[in-house]
């Protein structure tokens, strides 16, 4: 069985997911005096969160392909419906991507807004 093509990219982005996610995690309200406790953990756990999904998407995606490479193969289907799954597969990993995305996109909104990241000059 071949590797899919794809499993390369998502550990590759699971690896960035990991260290953004310990960068954020990393971080203490007491490095930014100007800012409200509670508004630096809303961030923080924002943040953390949309990174936590896109570890879980990626490495979850790689694990899947191995587990359902093996499965698929197992029993006697059409390569069709064998297609079919491993298509619906990567949509859905796509899918989350693309949440990912969308959520660290808004909590890096919500740190700039209360002066937690500065855009770079």
């Amino acid at each position: 069985m071949l590797p899919h093509p794809l499993d390369l990219v998502a550990l590759i982005l699971g690896v960035f997911s990991a260290l953004r996610q310990m960068d954020v995690a990393g971080r203490r309200a007491e490095s930014y005096p100007g800012v409200n406790v509670a508004t630096f953990e809303r961030w923080q756990a924002q943040a953390k969160s949309a990174y936590r999904l896109g570890m879980a998407a990626n490495f979850g995606k790689v694990l899947l392909d191995l587990v359902m490479s093996r499965v698929l193969w197992a029993f006697a289907m059409p390569a069709t419906l064998r297609t079919g799954i491993g298509v619906s597969l990567d949509v859905a990993w796509v899918a989350l991507l693309v949440l990912t995305f969308v959520r660290a996109r808004r909590a890096l909104a919500f740190a700039r807004e209360h002066g937690l990241e500065k855009r770079a000059a």
